[in-house]
């Protein structure tokens, strides 16, 4: 699949938001934040930021904007439509818990039950997210059972990063939040190798032979080509990256967006200039994630394909 600028960010921003977010409610639900009055409604405006920085991105892409409010019309069948309706509903609790946590204090039960109710918000908003590309059953590198939690998985590693970051610059950075991001950092290499390796293993989709219901006469082979020139399918679907390159961005991902945020995030455990450590594992988390997500779209073969020769 053609990898489209605006998906990318759709899919990194939101992960970095949303899973801010998330890491905010639990760990304000634990007491692990700082109690200033201010940190609650500036690190909520920061998530939600993110979050919808990444959803005006993704209307770049549509080739009318200006309707895609139509899309939250159809949440009973899409789950684009399920992610825009959850990424509104989301709104309100995010913003009822900056402000139960600036008037009402950090500790007090409302405030942390909009805190946790804000958080599976989010990352509910992340899951329908994920499940618009899981639901492909042409693509088979989205529909299978690595695509709806690899994204919960990278929406909490980011957010446990950009935490980190959020209170290395609040100067109150504790152990406890770097740990966790690097503990994050690991889990999220762990569930992208294990896609990488499913994928790799993977049997074709389809091939000209059984979607032609010719298999018992042995290999198929169009006798010409649907078309002699580029058509909306080649140039949105056919979009192929070779496997030497794929593998050299397979280590690329692995170093920046995994292996250095987490050895930046233990350093600033250590109380290692955290001001700086840790905000330098955020970048290099996005850049990684970002490079992952090119890749992602890349690697994909859809099904129509098969009529111009490719292996899906």
């Amino acid at each position: 699949m053609t990898p489209a600028s605006s998906v990318l960010l759709l899919t990194t921003l939101t992960g970095f938001g949303y899973g801010l977010l998330a890491w905010l409610g639990v760990f304000c639900a634990f007491g692990l934040l700082p109690a200033s009055p201010w940190f609650m409604p500036i690190a909520v405006i920061i998530a939600l930021a993110f979050a919808s920085g990444g959803l005006l991105a993704s209307t770049l892409h549509l080739g009318r904007p200006e309707r895609a409010w139509r899309a939250f019309s159809q949440w009973r069948s899409s789950w684009l439509s399920r992610e825009g309706v959850a990424s509104i509903l989301t709104y309100p609790p995010a913003l009822a818990f900056a402000g139960l946590w600036f008037f009402a204090g950090p500790h007090t039960i409302p405030t942390r039950a909009a805190g946790l109710l804000a958080a599976v918000m989010g990352l509910g908003t992340v899951y329908c997210t994920a499940m618009i590309y899981a639901s492909l059953k042409p693509i088979r590198q989205w529909n299978n059972k690595h695509t709806a939690p690899d994204y919960l998985i990278f929406a909490l590693f980011s957010g446990a990063m950009l935490l980190a970051a959020l209170l290395g610059l609040w100067r109150a950075l504790d152990a406890v939040a770097c740990v966790v991001a690097a503990v994050a950092a690991l889990s999220a290499a762990i569930a992208k190798l294990a896609y990488w390796r499913f994928i790799d293993a993977q049997t074709p989709l389809t091939t000209l032979a059984s979607a032609t219901g010719l298999a018992a006469f042995g290999t198929v082979r169009p006798l010409d080509q649907p078309h002699f020139t580029e058509n909306y399918i080649l140039r949105e679907m056919g979009y192929r990256i070779a496997r030497k390159h794929a593998a050299k961005l397979r280590r690329i991902v692995l170093a920046i967006a995994f292996a250095l945020p987490a050895l930046l995030a233990l350093i600033a455990a250590l109380g290692i200039l955290p001001i700086l450590t840790a905000p330098l594992a955020v970048i290099f988390a996005g850049i990684g994630l970002f490079i992952e997500r090119w890749l992602f779209f890349a690697e994909a073969t859809h099904v129509s394909t098969i009529y111009y020769g490719r292996a899906v």
